[in-house]
């Protein structure tokens, strides 16, 4: 059986048995007012909880204001715990965008639910605008309703449902991160003691008569310490690599392709321990915008397509055993009367999947003003156009997709 609590209405029960009690306790004679001392009957911290987690986020930010003990219910870990789990909220596309407004580029934040038909084209508007004019930089990472954005070597993290921004404390003991080409910052969690954390990834090359180097370190930020939480440094005992921007999370581990020494690499950093560790990938598997990091069927696996536009052709490959490096692959065709759809677009880029499985497949064109959604269980395409913004605005310069969620997360930062 399912109950469904809304806790407007039981306040406002509550309010009107209390009034109707007064009414009563003033009609009472007053030899009966003596006896009239019971207290008023409370709702139990467990069922008041229980119904809370069946509200949505933005009924329990107001109610955060009704109370210091609501207020501390609400933000405690094991309330935000509980509302992670319980919550589901449609699955949303974040994406930037820029236009030109008083003669000025801007930039807004946008989010979408995505469209959950089936059918070969759809469409949705970014119904929601998440802008934050202290925002700064661009949106390297989208986990569990928290943004990470990066501007230079100065890290943010925005929580989307509490509209909460955080930023981080500058790297100030790195030796390259004011010098280094490539900056990566992502977050995950350590399910075993319940952490956040924001790994950041410098490197810096350099090019010399016939010499190609590199040099990168590993910096990790607990998220939600006691106010004096600094970077700290992880001796990593891999090979320098550069990494690429796509990052997968799954089951405490954060995957993530590299170059290192010229070569493809995938590197695994286990956020719980902070060890890290490199495998090799599919050989013949080249560093290109065709080659994206996904989850399938709760393992890590490589989707490579450099044949996708022409021939329809995309290779799966699994990773089956990971400490051993086992790869398995898979070879999908399009169907034929799907191939109009991507025969005319150029590359795409991936950008995760779908609690559905779906793969989410952006064109790098940032004209082209719609994303493509793969599904590798029953090898079927379909493409969601994306239209007007909520200030009614086009996308009249450039898009990009950062990344997708479906989760509303309450932690305080």
């Amino acid at each position: 059986m399912t109950f469904s609590f809304d806790l407007a209405v039981i306040l406002q029960q509550g309010k009107r048995i209390m009034k109707r009690r007064s009414e009563e306790r003033r009609r009472r004679r007053p030899r009966d007012i003596r006896n009239c001392h019971e207290p008023t009957p409370e709702i139990p911290i467990d069922l008041l909880i229980e119904i809370l987690t069946r509200l949505s986020a933005k009924s329990l930010m107001k109610f955060k204001s009704i109370s210091k003990l609501w207020s501390s219910l609400i933000c405690s870990r094991s309330f935000t715990n509980s509302f992670l789990r319980v919550t589901s909220s449609s699955p949303r596309l974040y994406m930037s965008l820029g236009f030109f407004g008083k003669c000025h580029l801007k930039n807004m934040l946008l989010s979408s639910s995505l469209d959950s038909d089936c059918t070969t084209t759809s469409s949705f508007d970014a119904d929601q605008d998440l802008t934050v004019p202290a925002m700064r930089g661009y949106v390297s990472n989208v986990f569990r309703g928290l943004l990470c954005f990066i501007n230079g070597p100065s890290v943010q993290i925005y929580n989307t449902t509490t509209r909460q921004l955080v930023v981080l404390p500058d790297i100030e003991e790195s030796n390259i991160i004011h010098e280094a080409q490539t900056i990566m910052c992502h977050m995950g969690h350590d399910p075993v003691h319940d952490q956040y954390k924001v790994v950041c990834i410098a490197a810096r090359t350099s090019h010399e008569v016939g010499l190609y180097t590199v040099l990168s370190e590993h910096w990790v930020f607990l998220l939600g310490g006691d106010g004096t939480t600094r970077w700290e440094k992880i001796s990593c005992g891999c090979p320098p690599h550069v990494p690429l921007k796509q990052v997968l999370n799954i089951n405490g581990r954060m995957h993530y392709l590299a170059l290192a020494h010229m070569d493809l690499v995938l590197v695994i950093f286990d956020i719980n321990s902070e060890e890290i560790s490199v495998r090799q990938v599919p050989e013949g598997i080249l560093w290109r915008d065709d080659t994206g990091l996904i989850e399938y069927g709760g393992s890590v696996a490589l989707l490579h397509y450099p044949n996708l536009e022409t021939q329809g052709v995309i290779e799966l490959w699994v990773m089956g055993d990971e400490e051993n490096n086992m790869w398995r692959s898979k070879t999908l065709v399009l169907h034929s009367f799907q191939m109009h759809m991507v025969n005319r677009i150029g590359r795409l880029r991936v950008h995760g999947t779908t609690r559905k499985g779906e793969v989410i497949l952006e064109p790098i064109d940032q004209k082209l003003f719609y994303i493509f959604l793969y599904d590798i269980q029953y090898n079927y395409m379909r493409t969601i156009e994306i239209k007007n913004t909520p200030d009614g605005h086009r996308l009249t310069k450039h898009w990009g997709v950062v990344g997708w969620d479906d989760v509303e997360n309450l932690i305080y930062l």
